[in-house]
């Protein structure tokens, strides 16, 4: 499982807590660029409110964001597939 989509929203999130409404704009565009299915949309999207909650710093705002965050890791993990590693041959023929 790649957590770099969650990464990315992680400082999408910083971003918009410290008010840097241009750097919260650009990683929203680069997540939307990264996302290779409708569920990593999705959690885009999620992590674009969980920007806004804590732009606006809402009453208990922080239950929210660990909410938001959980879900990114579920829609993430959801999105990619377990699939085995391809077989290597090596040892004896």
């Amino acid at each position: 499982m790649d957590f770099t989509f969650l990464i990315i929203a992680i400082f999408m999130l910083l971003a918009a807590q410290s008010g840097n409404l241009p750097i919260t704009i650009a990683l929203f565009a680069l997540l939307l660029v990264l996302a290779k299915n409708k569920l990593l949309v999705l959690a885009a999207f999620v992590g674009l409110i969980l920007s806004a909650v804590a732009a606006f710093k809402f009453e208990n705002s922080s239950i929210y964001i660990l909410i938001g965050l959980f879900v990114i890791l579920l829609l993430v993990a959801k999105a990619e597939p377990a699939t085995p590693a391809p077989y290597q041959g090596g040892g004896y023929y």
